[in-house]
């Protein structure tokens, strides 16, 4: 069941900051979410990031993550949903960074399932979106795009009661870096905290043409499986 939006805004006891003080523009759901995350070497990894962002690490490890999840709901504030602009599938592949103390991602690749909404989140947020044939079903997920080959059928397991410092830093991250200027702030969001479960894979094949030499996609050292958070974003 769907919460309150002034419920989710008083949740905030999990947020490394405080949330901006001005209102939030977007609301949007990231449902049935699959992680993939992977230690990575941190001098290749720093070629692919902007110089002016800072690799972030825990203990010492440099991650990369692959998220699957069907993006919903997605519209301004004030107005509604359209069902054929504000529901798709989308994959990203993002690493995690810091910038003046403020922890969050830098995408290296989201794919997404629709055409005009996919021209859409690259025009207004500058992310950098490509349209990608998706297919998605309770426990499966194919991607065959310019970038990316993937194949994942999956089972989902246990609750994590409690998740891990580890799992928390992978999974908690309120702010997403563009990557574009030297002087970007973050553009913040915020949810409720993810609801974790563990996850078992009955198939699992990825490729990015690009990263084949970074990542071992074929061999998380963790993944997670979540029913998904409602998210406020700001401009």
């Amino acid at each position: 069941m769907k919460e309150p939006i002034e419920s989710i805004l008083r949740t905030v006891g999990h947020r490394p900051w405080p949330i901006p003080k001005h209102s939030w523009f977007w609301y949007q759901e990231w449902n049935e979410t699959i992680f993939l995350h992977y230690q990575v070497d941190g001098n290749r990894l720093r070629e692919l990031v902007p110089r002016h962002l800072e690799l972030d690490q825990f203990d010492g490890e440099h991650w990369v993550s692959v998220v699957a999840f069907t993006m919903d709901q997605v519209h301004p504030k004030f107005t509604f949903p359209i069902q054929f602009l504000s529901t798709f599938h989308e994959v990203n592949l993002r690493t995690y960074v810091t910038r003046d103390d403020k922890p969050g991602v830098y995408f290296l690749s989201i794919e997404a399932e629709k055409i005009l909404p996919t021209f859409l989140a690259r025009m207004s947020s500058g992310l950098p979106y490509k349209h990608s044939p998706i297919i998605r079903t309770n426990n499966s997920y194919i991607v065959r795009g310019k970038r990316c080959e993937i194949g994942i059928e999956f089972l989902k397991k246990d609750k994590i009661s409690s998740p891990t410092p580890k799992e928390l830093w992978l999974t908690e991250r309120y702010s997403l870096y563009r990557g574009k200027n030297p002087d970007e702030t973050a553009m913040d969001v915020h949810h409720k905290p993810w609801e974790l479960f563990q996850l078992e894979f009955t198939k699992l094949n990825i490729r990015y043409a690009a990263y084949d030499g970074l990542v071992n996609f074929g061999n998380p050292n963790v993944c997670h499986y979540s029913p998904g958070v409602q998210v406020l974003a700001w401009l």
